[in-house]
């Protein structure tokens, strides 16, 4: 019965943040959207390394391909490295602070943003400027911390543990 709950919350969290991901803006506000999605997946990746798997990470990515009518599989498979390397590297991360993860996570964006770019590079897609490239990952990281420690009590709230 705790799977289904855990499952639960995992799919509303992703539901929230593909469509913030995904909301009209207007354009001032569209170049400092935050990556909500990508946050999302982070989170859920160092909370329950054992229950969110490279395969959930690389379905919330394709979701979001769907929804933001990227190339199909461009932030699934972006989504599904980025698990595995926590998941690789999951002792280092898990014992680093939050102000320590919060100096991390703009590494971890700006990587998934390259890879991004690279591919709609390699496909003859036009790529983003630097500000509208670097604005988001600044202002995820900002966002981190906040996000962080919502879905923290959001776990404690309903006994979300990486324990089976």
């Amino acid at each position: 019965m705790n799977w289904i709950k855990r499952s639960f919350i995992i799919l509303i969290t992703f539901g929230i943040s593909i469509v913030l991901d995904t909301i009209s803006m207007p354009a001032f506000f569209e170049a400092i959207r935050p990556n909500w999605t990508t946050m999302m997946m982070l989170f859920w990746t160092i909370r329950l390394r054992t229950q969110f798997s490279v395969g959930s990470a690389w379905l919330a990515g394709l979701f979001l391909d769907i929804s933001k009518s990227f190339v199909w599989g461009l932030h699934g498979f972006t989504f599904a490295l980025l698990c595995y390397l926590i998941k690789r590297y999951y002792s280092r991360v898990k014992a680093l602070t939050l102000p320590e993860q919060t100096v991390l996570i703009p590494i971890v964006f700006a990587a998934q943003s390259l890879i991004a770019i690279w591919v709609n590079g390699i496909l003859g897609n036009s790529t983003p400027s630097f500000t509208h490239w670097m604005m988001p990952i600044i202002v995820s990281s900002l966002f981190w911390p906040i996000l962080n420690i919502i879905l923290n009590e959001v776990c404690e709230i309903f006994g979300i543990t990486d324990k089976k």
